[in-house]
């Protein structure tokens, strides 16, 4: 299982993002395998929105869309596992880790994933791989 952070569907859905050629050919790879993906609804909120306001609002849709479409898990954050989250995010020493991140960190722990495709150097600080490093 493979988690899918905002980085790597931003840069999938932007083609003027720096990472716009990696997270294409990463996604392909994924794609092609048996890899099973997942992410967060907080994820799917933080894509859409930053779409929404730096490219189209037709990207974002077409990006939800797409996302709910292709059957990647999307996990939801409910009141025990914001308390998680919570502290995920009191642990964290950089002022860079957004709550959505620490969403994210707190999700894989519960399902047991250790990959992370993103471009966050703050994921393998925390302890998890980055796909295709």
């Amino acid at each position: 299982m493979i988690f899918v952070d905002s980085d790597a569907y931003i840069a999938i859905n932007a083609g003027k993002d720096a990472h716009h050629s990696r997270a294409l050919k990463l996604m392909e790879e994924l794609i092609g395998s048996d890899e099973q993906l997942v992410t967060s609804w907080q994820v799917a909120d933080e894509v859409a929105t930053k779409l929404s306001y730096f490219t189209t609002k037709k990207n974002a849709v077409k990006f939800l869309r797409s996302l709910l479409r292709q059957g990647t898990r999307i996990e939801y954050v409910d009141a025990a596992m914001a308390i998680k989250v919570a502290g995920v995010f009191l642990r964290q020493t950089s002022k860079r880790i957004s709550l959505t991140d620490c969403a994210n960190m707190a999700i894989a722990r519960k399902l047991g994933v250790q990959v992370f495709l993103s471009f966050d150097e703050h994921y393998v600080q925390n302890g998890f791989r980055l796909f295709g490093n």
